[in-house]
């Protein structure tokens, strides 16, 4: 039986020792349910951290409607301001207190400032060269006197919101006047 067993403890030539081969698995067993553990414990934290970025973007979300909403807020306000001045106007055509054209003239400059203070600025065009990323041609209109491709009249006024074109101006644009001798 000796015999036997050194058979069974031998593979290949190489001897096995039984007990040193149950330890090493016992301890591959202990660092596998560690390792279980440890991904458990990342599992969790996984979640728990998915979990507080979603509340996170829903603060973050919130912060950002109020932002929005507060401004509309103050850019209503201001603009009320404005219409209160257009009322009063108004109330002057009936009254006839004051030079209506000066109230209207107040009101246009009060709401260039309200404009400007969002960044809102008018396309300076006249008496330049026709730009087909700030205007578009309204009428077209012959002439001598003035530079081929010129822009002579704003038909429209064209406006930039912080350097980006907003609205594109409508133009007359001059061109050389044609020769009508033959007919």
């Amino acid at each position: 039986m000796a015999e036997e067993n050194e058979k069974k403890d031998v593979i290949e030539g190489t001897p096995i020792n039984c007990d040193e081969l149950v330890k090493a698995l016992k301890e591959k067993d202990e660092i596998l349910s560690q390792k279980d553990q440890e991904i458990t414990g990342l599992k969790i934290e996984n979640i728990k951290l998915k979990e507080a970025l979603r509340k996170e973007s829903e603060i973050l979300s919130r912060e950002a409607e109020r932002k929005v909403n507060r401004g509309i807020g103050e850019m209503i306000a201001g603009f009320l301001e404005i219409l209160d001045n257009f009322e009063r106007a108004l109330s002057s055509f009936d009254s006839g207190d004051s030079n209506p054209k000066e109230g209207l003239l107040l009101i246009r400059n009060q709401i260039e400032k309200f404009l400007a203070s969002y960044g809102v600025k008018e396309i300076e065009v006249i008496n330049k060269p026709y730009d087909p990323n700030l205007c578009e041609i309204g009428e077209i209109f012959e002439t001598e006197e003035e530079a081929p491709n010129e822009v002579i009249k704003i038909l429209r006024k064209g406006y930039l919101l912080n350097d980006k074109v907003l609205r594109t101006a409508i133009v007359s644009v001059a061109v050389p006047k044609k020769d009508n001798t033959n007919n």
